[in-house]
């Protein structure tokens, strides 16, 4: 049984901190096993807007 009673592995969590310039917007991050899966380099991945990412993901799903 799981809840938030339950005993499962302790995570520490970390305050998330603006990237310098992007104060004030909405940002994401993608691992690298997802830029590798997307074909993306980081440079690429990093023009990008949300909706384009989940785009990709979403056309890519079936591969």
């Amino acid at each position: 049984m799981t809840g938030p009673d339950s005993q499962g592995p302790q995570r520490r969590l970390h305050a998330l901190r603006p990237l310098p310039g992007t104060e004030g917007k909405a940002t994401f991050a993608a691992s690298g096993a997802v830029l590798a899966r997307l074909g993306l380099t980081p440079a690429e991945a990093a023009g990008m807007d949300l909706a384009d990412m989940l785009r990709l993901i979403s056309e890519t799903e079936g591969d």
